[in-house]
């Protein structure tokens, strides 16, 4: 019972979970959600069981970065006698994607778990449920081992992830166009039959916050009340933290906004207890000695160049590497500023330090508004147990927006970019989304990021030096030419270039190199520099083979 706590009009639109999901989860239908920490854990969390008990055939669900192993992702696979124990914790995006894969690899060779997890994914193509995702993480992106075993038993499957497996339709765009490009036809309206998200309960205004992250959440709700179609399926959870957009770039609507659904029909509303998505509990450790390394070259270089790095905005993208760094930051001569696509712990840490000052917003008109004293991110994320959300939580200092008003290049003009990637070669291709075909994440804001950087900013773009292929070799991360089919994040013009002396630097285990204003052979010798030292000289072979660079 609600015991009047909403509007007539709202109070008559709660439903029991149950109930809900058969109002939203169909047949021949299709949803779509935030992602990450946006994530409706309560929805996902009983999706699989759900369907299975409906019998809900032909359905698709448009989301990204699945924040849990989710039975929709993995079915009872966790249930493998045992033997995938620990896959909760391992499942985060947040860690490098390369040692997820890596670990989820070894274990999925208990062959148990292995048929249970290829019987779930026989399962949904049978059932015809289908994942579209602009980003993928951990929970999807696992690659099945290739080997005489695999290959034998499962030979449609081996050396494959679900982005290649026909369980998630890879939808990889950049992370502002994710509205138009996952949600919205512009031509023949939505794409989908519903919007899932939760939100804070109304307060004494009657003002509801999207919570600890948007994305693109604010601009689907825009949209969703407009069109004359979609559902809204809405979970009021009490434990998210409320949190505020800019202007017209919102995070929070009152309960008022949604009379027109109500009134139409298409208001679904389940009171929520569930989980805040966030990372396992000690997440960050025991990082590797490599991740430690990077960290450690990446601020030393900062330190070195204070004159240069000092007062810019400071921006952090996914993977431990860079987030080790921020943390390691604190300790340093740095002080500055704050503009961000995500927005975690510590930053905030720097914030609260007194070594950031303020951030900045761009308006609708393009131009820049300084932001004293505030931080601005369009998603946050945290370890479970942190006080964090409870920092952000009704706090002003903290602004959420839609991704499309803050990962545009605008926003990263004369800033201080700190992302990971996964790979570069000699032509100057890097990847950040995948390896070998199989997509590992996606194309976030990695380019709309470092595009902007590239007009008066500095850019770091942090890989470790070898990673492990599906067969478990070793191989460098920094190829001559990369592998046939891998995701490309930007291109040689993107990272040789650069206006208003913009800097762009590549930084492994073994040291920092710069990329930007060079020509090819010298920014051949330059990765060549900071390659793992076992495979230096096959890369100057190589160097000279395909393009006569002597180093």
């Amino acid at each position: 019972m609600t015991d009047g706590k909403y509007p007539d009009f709202f109070d008559g639109c709660v439903r029991s979970h149950e109930d809900a999901l058969k109002l939203i989860v169909k047949s021949h239908s299709s949803v779509a959600s935030g992602f990450a920490t946006s994530e409706p854990h309560s929805f996902y969390h009983a999706l699989w069981d759900h369907i299975v008990k409906e019998d809900v055939v032909d359905f698709s669900v448009a989301q990204g970065l699945y924040m849990g192993p989710h039975k929709v992702c993995v079915g009872d696979a966790l249930a493998a006698r045992g033997k995938l124990k620990g896959w909760d914790k391992k499942l985060s995006f947040f860690p490098p994607l390369a040692s997820v894969a890596k670990s989820i690899n070894q274990t999925t060779q208990k062959l148990d778990g292995l048929a249970r997890l290829i019987g779930h994914y026989e399962e949904m193509k049978k059932r015809r449920i289908r994942m579209v995702s602009g980003f993928m993480g951990a929970a999807t992106n696992m690659v099945i081992p290739d080997n005489l075993i695999t290959r034998f038993k499962y030979p449609d499957y081996a050396g494959r992830n679900t982005s290649r497996s026909g369980i998630t339709d890879m939808h990889s765009v950049h992370f502002p166009d994710a509205v138009y490009s996952l949600g919205f036809d512009v031509d023949k309206g939505a794409k989908v039959d519903a919007f899932v998200t939760v939100m804070t309960p109304p307060d004494e205004k009657g003002d509801m916050s999207l919570g600890p992250a948007n994305g693109a959440n604010s601009d689907l709700m825009d949209r969703l009340l407009k069109d004359d179609r979609m559902k809204l399926l809405l979970y009021l959870n009490p434990k998210y933290p409320f949190t505020r957009g800019h202007r017209t770039a919102r995070n929070t609507f009152n309960v008022k906004d949604f009379k027109g659904l109500a009134d139409s029909g298409r208001l679904v509303v389940v009171e929520d207890e569930g989980k805040v998505p966030s990372l396992p509990a000690g997440n960050f450790d025991n990082p590797k000695p490599s991740e430690l390394a990077i960290a450690e070259n990446l601020v030393n270089h900062i330190e070195m160049n204070l004159e240069v790095m000092k007062g810019r905005a400071i921006q952090v993208g996914f993977g431990q590497t860079g987030v080790l760094a921020i943390r390691r930051l604190k300790d340093s001569s740095w002080t500055g500023r704050e503009y961000s696509e995500m927005l975690e712990p510590f930053t905030y840490a720097l914030f609260e330090a007194g070594k950031i000052e303020g951030s900045h917003f761009i308006e609708d008109d393009g131009t820049r508004t300084r932001l004293d004293g505030k931080l601005v991110g369009t998603f946050t994320i945290c370890e479970e147990g942190s006080d964090f959300y409870k920092k952000i939580d009704q706090n002003d200092d903290i602004i959420v927006a839609p991704s499309s008003r803050v990962v545009i290049p605008e926003g990263f003009y004369g800033g201080l970019g700190i992302n990971n990637i996964l790979g570069i070669d000699f032509q100057g291709h890097v990847n950040s989304g995948g390896r070998y075909q199989n997509h590992h994440s996606g194309m976030g804001g990695a380019a709309m990021i470092n595009r902007g950087l590239a007009k008066g900013g500095v850019a770091y773009l942090c890989l470790k030096s070898t990673h492990a292929t599906v067969e478990g070799k070793r191989r460098s991360s920094i190829f001559p030419f990369m592998p046939l089919g891998t995701p490309v994040s930007l291109v040689g013009p993107d990272v040789w270039g650069g206006r208003d002396a913009s800097r762009m630097y590549l930084v492994t285990e073994h040291g920092v190199a710069r990329l930007s204003g060079k020509s090819q052979s010298d920014y051949i010798k330059s990765i060549i520099s900071v390659a793992h030292p076992d495979f230096r000289d096959f890369l100057k072979k190589k160097a000279y083979k395909l393009f006569r660079a002597a180093i």
